[in-house]
């Protein structure tokens, strides 16, 4: 059977195939937590402990406590609160870290795991409709879905792990899905909220101007008034909560990597390197590319951020922010599939997921690969749009001629 034949048989039986997977992640909620430091709900609970203690006692969660991590365990406080109403003992923090498979912990984990686990669902509808977006396929569309909702890196990291990332990263893909449809207001304002969650959107933006294609400089006041006022909104709070500019260079010195990246101490390889992909790249998309798709462009700026953290031993479930962008771009081109699979199967075990036997430099071996399939999609979306080829890219998916004149592509994945 040829594999075009066998993901036309998959496809068909989409839904059925999402629903056990749904259920599979939700059986996996109450599957007793990984004991620290193997997983991250506790930690994220202890923040979330936190400010509902501040909002208790009726005011904001003083930033220069939680630092870059308060405003989402702001989101975070309604899940806890709800453990915190269960008729049970409730424990500190401290306790149950000690005892991570007492009743007590086991319940914080399942309600804890709520909201990632919604995320991730809101996430794959968002990467449907991205894809119906760009191809006017409902074939490819529900590839894309079943690339990003039935991913087992995705299931390890968000439902097992607890990687709240998933939340910000999910608001970053509404964020592109807007600025695909030019509501450039709504891109800016999304891209904005999912910054003030986590960094990785603002590494993104400057990426975000080549796309919108126009001397119009309308679009361009649109998208930086929706970015800056949630930021200036954040900045507010923060005098607001009794925070001063010593505070945020106090968050800054107590997080070193974000002091670093920001060049207050470029003194690692990682800030050097980093920096210096991602202002190759910025040159390379304004100056070289011909089609300029905002997909794309934030694909290559964070596979180009990681690149970078790789060379000072980078964290994998960051990948999860690059995820929802390459399940989008399989669905354009499914004949990419296998480095699409290589490159998850590579972040599974580099660090590993499941226990590796203890062979010397398997680990590092791994992380190599990983490494080399990151740089590989790079490489390969580049040369797809800087007019390498004569003819067009078939993974460039739908353009903007075909999109504003409603022309629909044919549904066969071939």
């Amino acid at each position: 059977m040829k594999n075009s034949e066998l993901l036309a048989r998959i496809l068909a039986k989409w839904r059925g195939i999402a629903a056990a997977i749904g259920i599979f992640k939700v059986l996996s909620m109450m599957i007793p937590p990984i004991p620290p430091p193997a997983g991250d709900i506790f930690n994220w609970a202890g923040v979330a402990s936190y400010a509902l203690g501040c909002i208790s006692q009726g005011h904001f969660p003083s930033i220069s406590i939680t630092g870059v991590y308060g405003l989402l365990g702001l989101v975070l406080v309604p899940f806890y609160w709800a453990w915190t109403m269960l008729p049970i003992a409730h424990p500190s923090m401290e306790t149950i870290s000690v005892h991570p498979n007492s009743t007590p912990a086991v319940l914080l984990s399942i309600l804890m795991n709520v909201p990632t686990f919604l995320s991730d669902l809101a996430t794959g509808i968002l990467v449907f409709k991205l894809a119906r977006q760009l191809t006017q396929s409902e074939q490819k569309s529900r590839l894309a879905f079943l690339a990003w909702y039935a991913n087992p890196f995705n299931i390890f990291w968000i439902n097992i792990y607890g990687g709240m990332d998933v939340i910000p990263a999910m608001i970053f893909v509404l964020s592109l899905y807007y600025g695909t449809a030019n509501k450039w207001f709504r891109c800016g304002l999304s891209a904005a909220i999912a910054a003030l969650l986590r960094i990785f959107p603002i590494l993104v933006f400057p990426f975000i101007l080549p796309a919108i294609q126009t001397k119009r400089t309308r679009r361009y006041v649109y998208l930086f008034a929706g970015f800056l006022s949630p930021l200036s909104l954040g900045l507010i709070l923060v005098y607001a909560t009794g925070g001063t500019l010593i505070t945020i260079a106090n968050i800054l010195e107590r997080q070193p990597w974000l002091l670093d990246f920001l060049g207050w101490n470029i003194t690692s390889v990682y800030v050097k390197t980093a920096l210096a992909l991602l202002v190759i790249q910025l040159f390379i998309s304004y100056s070289y590319w011909k089609r300029p798709i905002l997909l794309h462009l934030a694909t290559v700026s964070l596979l180009a951020f990681l690149l970078g953290a790789d060379a000072y031993g980078g964290s994998t479930h960051h990948f999860l922010w690059v995820c929802p962008l390459l399940a989008v771009s399989v669905a354009l081109t499914p004949d990419e599939l296998w480095i699409f699979t290589l490159t998850f199967v590579t972040a599974s075990l580099a660090p590993p997921i499941i226990g590796l036997p203890p062979i010397p430099f398997l680990a590092t071996l791994l992380w190599g690969f990983f490494f080399a399939a990151k740089a590989a999609y790079l490489l390969k979306i580049n040369l797809e749009n800087v007019g390498f080829h004569d003819q067009p890219v078939r993974s460039v998916g739908i353009d903007e001629r075909l999109r504003t004149r409603n022309i629909s592509r044919p549904e066969s994945l071939i």
